[in-house]
């Protein structure tokens, strides 16, 4: 183990702990009237429990061989676990218009966040098999043919149906249930940018955007309720209800106003006192913007997108597909969560409970992505090993070739 330790991601662990240490300080700040009750702290204090055991989260998986990960008893063990919390959850009484939340006494669980890391192992062990040709039945058939033949119907079957009716229409089902539309488009856009990572041919790309826009637009016609089509349409028009679904949107765009370039300082928002409901969730890269203005904002952004391509630096060293995937769906992750949480505290995304990663209050999302956060570390790690170990032979062999050589140099 100190071997491996050796090669720890020390970068990628300090974008961690930054982004951990601004959360904190932001969420002290943002509770500090906490639903009425002024300087009450317990979120703050919760916020602290939840990222020690995400610290604690974060080195276990480390160490975690993600190898294991492949295993079909724990992939599969995995899956139906997620699944069946997500149906679960249709039992629970609804929180905020939705019963996404699994509520054990004064804590809440969100399954969703586990569906997210689930499905990026579950698409990363699929596209692992598929290019490796370790695929059997069905799935086998038409792969070999995509992969060999490059026949559109067999690329069509192995890189979208298959993946999306085994892995992702469970999800789909459970989640619409619920319902959590933001929930549910984070997996999805995962799932889209996972198809561009692994060679998906873009002739299948197209009309699977084009199908999922189609979708979409009749979900929004059809299916979605008064309250979920409120909330798009506000996007476009936030003050054709300003003291409803508009309201939120207007007080986080005053905050940003009101921040500039430099912010009104540390503690000094006033949007936080009532005005911009729950600011330590969704909307706390309001808060900052007002405290830390623009400024604040970019060096949080900055933080993301590091780690971000530090997942995509790490993917493009990775030596097996499996490695590969896992690391482009936890950019995939991170990135997909950032846009959906800044287009919505900014008016150019519907407000959909989708949270900024390591920085908005709660204790699901900070642990689990901590936990998808360590396991690109063990990747990492590994990858650093192997590539010493080259290097070391490399040079041990450069050593014998110089002694064996008859040549000598003559001093």
């Amino acid at each position: 183990m100190k071997t491996r330790f050796r090669y720890f991601d020390f970068s990628l662990f300090i974008a961690v702990l930054m982004l951990v240490g601004i959360s904190s300080i932001m969420i002290y700040s943002a509770s500090v009237w906490n639903r009425g009750d002024y300087a009450n702290s317990g979120l703050f204090y919760r916020q602290l429990v939840y990222a020690g055991i995400g610290i604690v989260v974060y080195f276990i998986a480390t160490m975690f061989r993600y190898e294991n990960f492949r295993k079909p008893n724990i992939l599969y063990g995995l899956y139906f676990v997620s699944v069946v919390l997500l149906f679960i959850t249709w039992a629970m009484p609804p929180l905020n218009g939705a019963r996404a939340w699994l509520i054990i006494g004064s804590f809440t669980i969100q399954p969703v966040e586990i569906a997210k890391f689930v499905l990026i192992l579950l698409l990363a062990n699929y596209y692992h098999q598929l290019w490796n040709g370790e695929l059997k039945g069905l799935p086998g058939r038409l792969g070999r043919a995509a992969i060999t033949k490059k026949g559109i119907r067999a690329q069509f079957g192995a890189f979208f149906m298959i993946p999306v009716i085994y892995f992702f229409f469970p999800y789909a089902i459970a989640i619409n249930g619920q319902p959590d539309m933001g929930g549910l488009f984070v997996l999805g856009a995962i799932m889209f940018l996972m198809w561009l990572a692994v060679g998906a041919p873009l002739r299948i790309i197209v009309p699977a955007v084009l199908a999922g826009f189609g979708l979409v637009y009749l979900m929004f016609t059809t299916i979605f309720s008064e309250n979920q089509r409120s909330r798009i349409e506000v996007v476009f028009n936030p003050f054709m209800d300003p003291e409803g679904y508009g309201h939120q949107l207007l007080m986080s765009i005053i905050s940003i106003v009101h921040g500039g370039l430099t912010g009104v300082g540390l503690g000094n928002s006033y949007q936080k006192y009532g005005y911009l409901p729950e600011p330590e969730t969704d909307y706390i890269m309001s808060i900052i913007a007002e405290e830390l203005g623009f400024i604040g904002v970019v060096v949080v952004l900055a933080l993301l997108f590091f780690i971000a391509f530090r997942a995509v630096n790490i993917a493009n060293h990775s030596d097996s597909h499996f490695a590969m995937f896992v690391s482009f769906g936890i950019a995939a992750q991170i990135m997909v969560q950032t846009g959906i949480n800044i287009g919505a505290m900014s008016g150019w995304f519907p407000g959909t409970g989708v949270t900024l990663p390591l920085v908005s209050y709660g204790g699901t999302s900070l642990i689990m992505t901590m936990g998808i956060l360590g396991v690109l570390s063990s990747i990492s790690m590994r990858n650093r090993h192997r590539e010493a170990t080259k290097r070391a032979e490399i040079r041990e062999k450069s050593a014998e070739n110089v002694q064996s050589s008859s040549l000598h140099v003559v001093r």
